[in-house]
């Protein structure tokens, strides 16, 4: 008995002396400790340093590695009640996996970022920061583009109809998105390039001048087929939607030091009140004191797809993505993650629409609410217009380098 006490003494003695040499190993592959206080929603999070600060932007370490950053927002000029200083900053994690390492009460190692490159590369290094012109002209249907840059944004909306939530964060890559929806004339290059049939509401197969500029309503076959031809693609709805509302949201510092999310997504393209002379919508043309020039010019329906582009564009000045078509998109009628709403239609027969129309009112003019298109079948349901997506090239780049070892 008495062996096995001592046993289990060196064992023990052993175990803390190699916790101790793992935790010196460890420390010397970082510069800054900072305890966790706090995480909230959209990567914020609150630490504790034992000193202000040096740099903006720290390398968080885990097994000599780096697996994120910490990008300082603001630091709190007196020391909390521990002495340290509380410091508000946002992360963000190569692999969500990681996310455990930034619970609440743990401590983290951080890495300056300039000691990580005089490591990592033994030449001096130019970063590429990589822009994307914010208009470009597709070269295959010589149309007009706008770039919604990469980000994150609110999606979907706790307000409207139940299958628009929840509303949720949300993260996508820089993408072009067409300015205008597709018009008749557009639509007829695509036929003659292409010899295929002409949409059903052109009479006689032969387009109107007069309707020229008016959207091209066709079904999602024949959409997807015009995208194809257009190397471009339909947008998915996360498109479709920070396209014509924007981020959402923005990070604020609220009494000198806290920062918080301040959410303000928008319900239509211009703003959270719908506005009656900003899109073709039912109430539009119901209102006899508005729009007296193109009611002159036009009858009730469909508008030519460049109008309203001042007082109704989105925040990235794409135009009409509220009103006159609806517009298809990519997805399948199916709920959002986290949803716990039940509905029969969802799955993979139906198509989502988005935009209202002409012959909606206001608050079906949402940027949020989703419309079906698809009955009987994806074919023959022509009630739907076009706006297309394509994601940059290397020939949409506009280019600058950045020296990093510049005091080397």
């Amino acid at each position: 008995m008495r062996m096995y006490r001592q046993l289990m003494r060196i064992t023990m003695c052993l175990g803390v002396a190699a916790a101790l040499t793992a935790i010196s190993i460890e420390a010397a592959d970082y510069d800054e400790k900072a305890k966790v206080e706090s995480c909230r929603e959209g990567n914020l999070i609150t630490l504790q340093f034992e000193n202000i600060p040096e740099q903006p932007i720290y390398y968080i370490i885990e097994n000599s590695a780096p697996i994120g950053t910490v990008t300082i927002l603001s630091v709190e000029k007196r020391q909390s009640a521990n002495g340290r200083v509380r410091v508000y900053a946002r992360y963000e994690l190569d692999n969500n996996d990681y996310l455990y390492l930034l619970r609440a009460g743990l401590t983290i190692g951080l890495r300056k970022q300039k000691e990580r490159k005089e490591r990592d590369y033994s030449e001096k290094k130019y970063t590429e920061i990589v822009r994307y012109r914010e208009r470009i002209i597709s070269h295959e249907d010589g149309r007009e583009m706008v770039l919604v840059p990469r980000g994150k944004f609110l999606f979907g909306s706790n307000r409207g109809d139940r299958d628009e939530s929840p509303e949720h964060l949300a993260e996508l890559g820089d993408f072009y998105i067409d300015k205008y929806e597709v018009s008749n004339r557009d639509y007829g290059r695509y036929i003659r390039e292409t010899g295929g049939p002409p949409p059903a509401g052109w009479t006689h197969g032969v387009l109107d001048e007069a309707a020229a500029e008016l959207p091209v309503i066709v079904s999602f076959r024949e959409a997807e087929g015009y995208a194809r031809w257009a190397r471009k693609r339909l947008p998915t709805e996360m498109e479709w939607e920070k396209a014509a509302r924007g981020e959402g949201f923005a990070y604020v510092v609220k009494d000198r030091s806290r920062v918080e999310m301040d959410k303000n997504p928008l319900e239509y393209p211009w703003g959270n009140t719908f506005q009656r002379g900003f899109c073709n919508s039912m109430d539009f043309w119901e209102d006899s004191t508005i729009g007296k020039e193109i009611k002159e010019r036009y009858t009730r329906g469909y508008l030519p797809v460049n109008l309203f582009e001042k007082e109704g564009a989105s925040p990235y000045g794409v135009v009409n993505m509220a009103g006159n078509a609806p517009e298809w998109t990519a997805d399948w009628y199916k709920p959002y993650n986290g949803s716990r709403h039940k509905d029969r239609r969802y799955g993979t027969q139906l198509k989502v629409l988005r935009g209202g129309s002409w012959m909606n009112i206001g608050s079906e003019q949402r940027a949020t609410r989703r419309a079906l298109g698809g009955l009987p079948n994806l074919y023959s349901d022509k009630i739907g217009g076009i706006r297309c997506v394509k994601l940059p090239t290397v020939l949409d780049r506009v280019s600058g380098l950045n020296q990093d070892n510049k005091n080397d």
